[in-house]
């Protein structure tokens, strides 16, 4: 997701700091406020976005047959 695709909110922020007890976030300007809260000030941080993993290949289960062209069965 880019940032303009991005819902402006607190847990987003990079001002915020999350609250793991409670789910809330702590904003230096407003206090502590809901994790879906936005202000005037909201600033995205592009770090805070959990990144998918990446997909693991077992070359395994391939063989040689497999990338093979003239082997059409």
């Amino acid at each position: 997701m880019k940032a303009k695709e991005q819902l402006p909110k607190c847990s987003n922020c990079k001002r915020g700091r999350p609250i793991p007890l409670t789910n809330d976030v702590i904003c230096p300007i407003k206090g502590v406020v809901s994790a879906n809260y936005s202000c005037k000030r909201y600033a995205y941080d592009v770090f805070l976005l959990k990144s998918k993993r990446k997909r693991t290949l077992n070359t395994g289960d391939f063989s040689h047959g497999d990338f093979s062209i003239t082997n059409m069965d």
